[in-house]
Formats: structure tokens, C-alpha cells, sequence
């Protein structure tokens, strides 16, 4: 996919500036400085990459660490290596071998071998007594990890699987110390020592969480940076710590009203990004089937039903950052489908009158017609809420929603204390074998949201993964697609869209469709 940039300006603000991806790609690089960019998503409730579930984790904690591979911002999907220096695949796909970087240190000065990288992928893929790895099923195809010197190390898998490469890239896959890790398992979730671009310097919660240049880092001459300051704010706070120029920018992004708000203030003084048609991030509400009632598609299928995406969408355009419609896969995604294939899908008819009357009818057979719901959410999107309320009310169905912070939510969540629960794939990435890993069967994958266990859906995921041939893997997709549509797993609602405001000064930025990469911030500098 390409990825586009719009000018939002104010009716007398038209020169808004739009730099070429990475900034002023003419300009060399200048060293100093510091950073300081806004985090409006609240408080991080761990440290641990493997246990993180959102961007106020990552967006405090990327730059301490470094991942065996990257996404490579400027050329998405690619992958490029970031500890790995060199790799090959064998020609029967199971065996991946990585050549590491020379001279790795970590922050506390110890160096870093093939020892850190195992360890590491042994913590996600097979966590020990009281550690949380919330992407354990992405690496259930890895049989053994080897590690035949310091500087080499083997992955050998049981079956092919055409994502791998996609799934040891994703940026959640923190290196962690193995001297530290066999002191104390859990010490991520409380310590920050890795080996990334940016030594951890303090964290105020409520405040800030600031990091300082580390000199020793691999990579020769980065980062520029001498250091970044991540500024907790509310989303108020941020737009207005944007307009005054007190914050470089949310890299999380703002509505086009705040966008146009801030323009208007600062003119010249900052560039504005866009990623079209969408990023990588898909608003879903989880349905708890173990809930009664829950338990039976019909009712699932007609909380699909009343869903009226097409004209939801419009509401959320100018005022949120999620107003996308799609399905399972990304719009403009090499899965995705054209709208007239999405209008043949459970929820997504656009005569949303004859939908709804199949969903009042639905409940009826089902005996639920005066079903009352739960709504779990997080408190940065009350608009999610908001639409699943008046939506579900048109055929019916009541539904109450509670916002409570991160600590609690994620522990609900985890509990399955809700009937409805908002929840976000994996959005580092496009492909299917990484982004509906949660969508296998509860019995085998605990972080399955909806709890259910369909051992059909999980053939139908793994045969995908296995399948190289890209046009017969792409049938299976959308199979895959409709199947968990028509069973109403999780109802979609909308995917996000990302206008960037960005300080003039920083240079680096890449709009690229997903949240997630380039957030090392190694490669970004000031304008002196």
C-alpha cells in the first residue's frame, strides 16, 4: 500500500507544509537535542513488551530496546533486520538461521549473544510461571531454538509457516537480558534494560517517562538524539500542548478538527500526515460467549445486523481517528475487499432497515428480546460506546458501558468479567497468521478474547499459514473472513485513520500505516 498525505488546514490557514517521507530527505541529519512528544492514552499498566497489549506501553518503551527484526517504516511491509545482521530460510521452510550484529551491548554494559535472543523468544513462545505472553500462539510452530555460537541462532520449526519472518519482526518482541531474566523471570514488567537506541532514564507516572541517548549503541552514528521526553497528557492536553508548540507530536495522531485546530495556530511552524485509506488498527467489540445467551450465533449474528456502519461512519469521520469501514482486513490491504464484496458480508448490508428486522427476528427465535449487555471499554474511546448503544437500541437490546482505567480493564479483560469487550488486532501488520491469532480456539490460546473454542476455524487459520501459493491462500483468507463473520465472533467496527501533526523541526517521520514502526526513534533528529 501507498501511503498518501492531505493538507487540513483552517479556511485562512492554506500553507500548511507537507515534507517528504522521513522529513527533508535532502537535509543531513543534525546530532542534539531532545524530543518531546505527547502519550494520550493513559498509563502504561506493565513495562514487559511480551505482556503488552496497547501503544501507551510501546510508545514509552520502544526506544530501550531493540527486536531481531524491524518493519522497515519507509518500505511497509518490509522486513529488515535490526539485531540480525544476515539470515537465510532452508528451501522446506524450517529452518531459519540469523547471523546477529557484532559488539551489541545492553544498557547496563553487558554484551549481548545469541544467549538474550533465545531466552527472549523462549520467554514468548513458552512463559514461565507467572509471566504473560500475550503472542505466545504466533510461535507455536517453533519446535527448538538453537544457539550454535554467540553470535548465530536457529529456529527450527515443526511445520512451514510463510508469516514467520512477519512474526519474530513484530515489535512487541523485546530482547530482554537472559543473566537478568534467570535472576527474575518477571523483571521487564518493573525494570527497563535493554539494548535499544535510548537508556531508560526515570518515569513519573502521571507526568513523564524521559530516556537519554545510549552512547554505546550498534548502530553506527544514531541516534541523533540526545534524548526524548514522552509527556503524559489527556487528549485536551495534548492538542493543546500541540498548539502551543510545548510538544513535537502524538504519534498516535489527532481528528482532522484538532488537526485543522492546530494549523491554524501554528501555520508553517508544523507539517500534517495522513495515512490513507486506513492503518493497521481494527476497532472490534469481542463477544463473551461463555456469557448466556452469548453462547448462541443467532444472537451474536444479530448484534452484527443492527450495526449501520456505513452511515456510523460518517459521524466518527471528522471527530475521531477511527471512521475506516472494512472488514477483518485492512482497506487498501493486499487481503482486503472491495466494498461491493464488503456489502455481501454479515453487517455490513447497506439496507441496514431489512438488517435490522432479520436481527429482531433472530432474537425472537432465540427467546432474547429483551437482552440487557455489558460494555467494557477504555476510557480514550467512550465513542465506541456511544455508537454500540444506540445501534443495539434499534432492535432492542440495552446495553450498559463501563469505562475504567488500564489496570482494571486489561484484568477484566483477562477474566472475561464483560459481555461485550472492545478490543483491537494486532495492528504491527497486514497479514492474517499474525492478526487473527486471536481468533484460535480458547483451549489452546487463553487470550482468546471471546472465548470460544472452534477447532474448525483453527484448521481453516493454520492451513492458511501454511499455504504459499499467494491467490489460493488468498481464497482461504476470505473464507476464513466470512466464517468468523457469519459466526459473529467479534463484530468490527471501524478501522483507524492517522493525521499526524508534526513539529516543523522534527525531521524522520514516515506516515506509514501502522502505529507501531520506527518507534525506536533512532532514526529521528531536530532542525537546529
Amino acid at each position: 500500500m501507498k501511503t498518501g498525505k492531505r493538507m487540513i488546514a483552517a479556511a485562512s490557514v492554506m500553507a500548511t507544509l507537507f515534507a517528504a517521507p522521513g522529513g527533508a530527505a535532502q537535509a543531513e541529519p543534525q546530532r542534539g537535542g531532545n524530543l518531546v512528544f505527547a502519550v494520550s492514552m493513559g498509563e502504561p499498566a506493565t513495562f514487559d513488551c511480551h505482556a503488552a497489549g496497547s501503544l501507551n506501553v510501546m510508545f514509552r518503551v520502544a526506544p530501550h530496546y531493540s527486536t531481531l527484526l524491524q518493519i522497515d517504516p519507509t518500505r511497509y511491509p518490509a522486513i529488515v533486520g535490526d539485531l540480525a545482521e544476515s539470515w537465510t530460510v532452508s528451501d522446506d521452510g524450517l529452518l531459519y538461521t540469523f547471523k546477529l550484529r557484532p559488539n551489541v551491548r545492553f544498557h547496563d554494559g553487558s554484551a549481548l549473544t545469541s544467549a538474550d535472543v533465545r531466552a527472549s523468544f523462549e520467554r514468548m513462545r513458552n512463559p514461565p510461571p507467572g509471566v504473560v505472553s500475550v503472542r505466545k500462539e504466533l510461535y507455536a510452530d517453533i519446535a527448538s531454538i538453537d544457539t550454535p555460537d554467540a553470535a548465530t541462532v536457529v529456529f527450527r520449526l515443526s511445520e512451514p509457516n510463510v508469516s514467520m519472518l512477519a512474526m519474530l519482526a513484530q515489535p512487541y518482541g523485546c530482547i530482554y537480558s537472559d543473566a537478568l531474566l534467570k535472576s527474575d523471570p518477571a523483571y521487564p514488567a518493573k525494570k527497563v534494560m535493554g539494548s535499544g537506541p535510548f537508556r531508560f532514564v526515570s518515569y513519573t507516572p502521571g507526568a513523564e517517562w524521559v530516556g537519554e541517548r545510549f552512547p554505546q549503541y550498534f548502530r553506527t552514528g544514531l541516534p541523533y538524539l540526545d534524548g526524548f521526553k514522552a509527556l503524559s497528557l489527556t487528549t485536551a492536553a495534548m492538542v493543546n500542548a500541540l498548539a502551543g508548540g510545548q510538544v513535537m507530536v502524538d504519534f498516535r495522531g489527532v481528528t482532522p478538527l484538532e488537526a485543522q485546530r492546530i494549523v491554524a495556530t501554528r501555520g508553517k511552524d508544523v507539517n500534517v500526515f495522513e495515512a490513507n485509506p486506513a492503518i493497521t488498527t481494527l476497532f472490534m467489540a469481542t463477544v463473551n460467549t461463555a456469557r448466556p445467551g452469548l453462547d448462541d450465533a443467532r444472537v451474536r449474528r444479530a448484534l452484527a445486523l443492527a450495526l449501520d456502519h456505513w452511515e456510523g461512519s460518517k459521524a466518527m469521520e471528522r471527530t475521531t481517528t477511527v471512521s475506516a469501514v472494512g472488514g477483518l482486513s485492512r482497506p487498501g490491504s493486499e487481503f482486503a475487499r472491495s466494498n461491493a464484496e464488503l456489502e455481501k458480508l454479515a453487517g455490513f448490508s447497506r439496507n441496514i432497515e431489512a438488517a435490522r428486522a432479520e436481527a429482531r427476528r433472530l432474537l425472537a427465535e432465540a427467546d432474547k428480546t429483551n437482552l440487557k449487555l455489558v460494555f467494557l471499554n477504555r476510557k480514550p474511546w467512550p465513542y465506541m460506546g456511544t455508537y454500540l448503544i444506540d445501534q443495539f437500541r434499534q432492535i432492542g437490546v440495552t446495553m450498559q458501558q463501563e469505562q475504567v482505567e488500564d489496570a482494571q480493564f486489561f484484568a477484566r479483560r483477562r477474566a472475561g468479567d464483560f459481555d461485550l469487550v472492545l478490543e483491537y488486532l494486532p495492528d504491527y501488520l497486514d497479514d492474517p497468521t499474525a492478526k487473527w491469532s486471536g481468533f484460535l480456539s480458547y483451549d489452546r490460546n487463553p487470550n482468546n478474547l471471546g472465548r470460544f473454542s472452534d477447532h474448525k476455524l483453527d484448521a481453516l487459520l493454520e492451513a492458511q499459514s501454511r499455504t504459499a501459493d499467494a491467490a489460493q491462500r488468498l481464497a482461504m483468507i476470505r473464507g476464513i473472513e466470512e466464517y468468523v463473520l457469519d459466526q459473529a465472533y467479534a463484530l468490527p467496527l471501524f478501522w483507524g485513520r492517522r493525521t499526524t501533526v508534526v513539529d516543523a523541526k522534527l525531521q524522520g517521520y514516515v506516515p506509514a500505516p501502522t502505529n507501531y514502526v520506527g518507534q525506536d526513534l533512532a532514526h529521528y533528529w531536530l532542525r537546529q
